[in-house]
């Protein structure tokens, strides 16, 4: 089949309500949260993740991209949908009122219980290397050597991590080798 070239505009963002295959696991991804990717509609993730870890915690549903506790996101419009410590953020950052998407996520912030490091639903959630709330800094430079970077500042006693040429990043309780992952998160995200 021969198409004419002529603005035929094609659509990416998956026509199904949940993915073709049950979720068994779900891991921290660099693309999104294992088969469920950055980009997807929010019906689709939300079925997904509930179907694996049951209904959410907490559903900002649609507010304005300002300054607010989940960062302040791109565009006009962000939902923040959590099921413990994992947070899911969707936008709607064009012009096209339809066009709402999973943008990013975080895990180990409990934001109703304004606590970091935490897991309170037992999600025990990992990425593809193994790293976790919990793991140390140990573990992350054995994992991925000298590509980890610690930093942070003293004063106000934030520690974090970010992995070169990945966009996985996260939070630490310290720059020793012993201190622990408090938070991963996937960038670009709401900061």
């Amino acid at each position: 089949i021969v198409l004419a070239s002529g603005g035929c505009a094609t659509d990416s963002r998956p026509t199904t309500t949940t993915l073709a295959a049950p979720l068994v696991t779900l891991e921290l991804t660099e693309e999104g949260l294992g088969d469920v990717l950055v980009g997807y509609p929010p019906d689709v993730v939300i079925a997904d993740i509930s179907a694996l870890f049951g209904s959410p915690d907490h559903d900002s549903e649609w507010i304005a991209s300002e300054p607010n506790i989940y960062g302040t996101c791109p565009g006009r419009f962000m939902r923040a949908v959590g099921w413990g410590s994992l947070v899911v953020i969707f936008v709607n950052d064009t012009a096209d009122p339809l066009d709402e998407r999973f943008f990013t996520y975080s895990y180990g912030y409990d934001y109703s219980e304004n606590a970091g490091g935490v897991d309170p639903r037992g999600l025990g959630l990992v990425t593809e290397t193994g790293i976790g709330i919990g793991s140390t800094v140990n573990d992350l430079e054995g994992t991925y050597g000298s590509r980890v970077t610690i930093g942070g500042d003293t004063t106000l006693d934030v520690w974090s991590f970010e992995i070169e040429e990945s966009p996985l990043q996260g939070l630490l309780d310290g720059p020793n080798p012993d201190s622990k992952v408090t938070l991963i998160e996937l960038t670009p995200n709401c900061g």
